[in-house]
């Protein structure tokens, strides 16, 4: 009897053991679940606050076979300058109105942010948005979205029609309005403002911009045109003084898109001109890209030509435009928010017209053509 009564307080441990560990689990459970709810309370809460935040990255090394500089690509391009980190946040003011503001910082400018956008939004009604502040210039079918690499099919916008116009910005107003039609909508942008920004030759100031864009979509097919004009100041100090100086310039674009999910097809026309030295353009480009689930190759061809040569004499010849370009490339979407992009770009027939690429080495080497070769990862959350 001695042994038994000496054996039962270690079994009494034992069995309760069981016990124990079941209490210290449901304990551990609850605590675990208190802060879900605590965490699920503080997103709610950063939700009802109306403050939200996306951005993009893009980072790649791209080399060309010379010093031509198409896109600014040489022989010793840098992964730095493909590179970028944006940040936007967007902050409800009332029901109706918002302030969005966009910062990017790009490699090539040391990383130092720089505001893209920054403005006041207000719809007074669902078909109707009023914007005032600094926004992107609506040039261009992909204006909105031009650095968001993610967004993009290509590794690169197509030089011909996105190169010689490098204004992004403009600060004033907006105004767009949408109306729905069955299938379909039309939409009318009206935008006025002014900027001043670095330009490919020097300061660019845009004085006294403003334009009118009419697209329509039926969310397969997209059709959209643009026309602005602005009195146009173009430094460029390596030419010794201003290309344009409080001169009348002019745009003109047309542009339509067809995605049905497999296919996806883009193509834009434009003119650019511009009273005094700088000079007019013709430019159009077509791409055409074909999804295989995550993979999507694709193909560009594009052009542009001055149309103003006359007008220009001695060193200001090495404005003269001309050049063809082509791009064979594929997207691959390796999970939701990152793509790997690889490109090859042959451009030709600027040996005598090299705006926008390396005049004096072009003219000096009598080089015809250029190849770049592209990597690049593009990402958005």
């Amino acid at each position: 009897m001695k042994r038994l009564f000496s054996v039962a307080p270690l079994a009494l441990a034992i069995a309760a053991t069981p016990a124990v560990a079941q209490d210290n689990t449901e304990a551990t459970l609850e605590r675990m679940q208190q802060q879900l709810n605590s965490m699920q309370q503080q997103l709610n809460s950063a939700k009802d606050t109306g403050v939200r935040f996306n951005g993009f990255f893009s980072t790649g090394y791209a080399s060309a076979s010379n010093d031509a500089g198409f896109d600014g690509i040489t022989e010793k391009s840098e992964v730095k300058d493909l590179s970028l980190f944006a940040l936007q946040g967007s902050f409800d003011v009332t029901d109706k109105s918002e302030i969005v503001m966009q910062l990017v910082g790009r490699g090539e400018d040391n990383w130092d942010p720089q505001v893209e956008w920054a403005y006041l939004s207000y719809r007074p009604t669902n078909n109707l948005q009023v914007r005032a502040g600094k926004t992107r210039l609506p040039l261009f079918m992909y204006s909105d979205s031009l650095e968001v690499g993610y967004s993009q099919l290509w590794a690169r916008a197509p030089q011909s029609v996105y190169g010689p116009i490098s204004i992004k910005s403009i600060v004033g107003a907006d105004a767009a309005y949408t109306h729905n039609l069955s299938n379909s909508y039309i939409s009318a942008q009206l935008f006025g403002g002014h900027t001043d920004e670095d330009g490919i030759t020097g300061n660019v100031q845009l004085r006294n911009a403003g334009g009118m864009v009419l697209s329509w979509s039926n969310y397969v097919w997209t059709f959209r045109g643009v026309a602005a004009t602005a009195e146009a100041t173009i430094e460029a100090p390596a030419l010794g003084g201003y290309l344009a100086e409080n001169d009348r310039g002019n745009f003109y674009g047309l542009a339509g898109t067809y995605d049905n999910g497999t296919w996806q097809v883009a193509a834009e026309v434009v003119r650019v001109e511009v009273d005094g030295w700088f000079a007019d353009t013709d430019s159009a480009y077509l791409s055409v890209g074909r999804r295989f689930g995550s993979i999507t190759p694709y193909v560009v061809a594009g052009w542009i030509e001055s149309n103003d040569d006359n007008e220009r004499s001695g060193p200001l010849d090495a404005l003269n435009t001309r050049r063809d370009e082509y791009s064979v490339g594929v997207r691959w979407d390796i999970t939701s928010g990152v793509a790997i992009k690889g490109d090859v770009t042959h451009v030709r027939g600027f040996e005598t017209d090299p705006n926008g690429l390396d005049a004096s080495y072009v003219l000096t080497s009598n080089t015809n053509s250029t190849n770049v070769y592209t990597l690049k990862i593009d990402s958005a959350f």
